[in-house]
């Protein structure tokens, strides 16, 4: 069997832990995980951290001060810092929790 990367582990941990219940609607389940996310918004030129409460295969919620809030419907850029050159995947801003954060769907 191939080794599987650190973090592999603790992901499959987590989906045996997901507390996913038959009234959401989503396409995935999500799974909660704590990470610290790059987050560029290309259209304006800003860049700041925010911290991931919970991922699926479709998209990721991050919490963010009201500061940095994108607006519904804008495209930014995201990328993990838990692992070197990882992949920046473009993402749209679905929801807003105000005062909370904000959840992608990757594009």
């Amino acid at each position: 069997m191939a080794a599987c990367h650190p973090a592999a582990n603790s992901i499959l941990i987590l989906a045996q832990e997901n507390d996913v219940n038959d009234s959401d609607q989503r396409r995935h389940p999500r799974l909660k995980h704590r990470a610290k996310i790059k987050v560029i918004h290309p259209n304006e030129s800003v860049l700041f951290f925010a911290n991931m409460r919970d991922f699926s295969e479709s998209g990721l919620f991050l919490l963010c001060p009201a500061e940095n809030m994108p607006q519904l419907d804008d495209v930014v850029e995201v990328q993990t810092t838990e692992f070197d050159d990882a992949p920046i995947r473009p993402t749209k801003v679905v929801r807003i929790e105000p005062e909370v954060g904000f959840g992608v769907i990757f594009l």
